[in-house]
């Protein structure tokens, strides 16, 4: 395997890891503003539990990226 083939693909891995990060620091946010917002009336329990779903999509998908470091 040539040099620039393996600093590629390390390159991609690393990206990855970046963006699962920062899914699920978004998605965190997201859930807390909700839950604010729920407890003031403005969101509905159903979009809670969606975004508890996308909290918890963004912690499998940072594990997985985490395993293929």
């Amino acid at each position: 395997m040539d040099t620039e083939s393996v600093t590629e693909h390390q390159t991609t891995l690393e990206h990855a890891l970046d963006l699962a990060k920062a899914n699920l620091k978004q998605a965190a946010k997201l859930l807390d503003n909700a839950k604010a917002g729920h407890a003031a009336g403005d969101v509905t329990a159903e979009r809670v539990r969606q975004l508890e779903e996308l909290l918890k999509v963004a912690e499998e998908d940072l594990r997985r990226v985490t395993r293929e470091q």
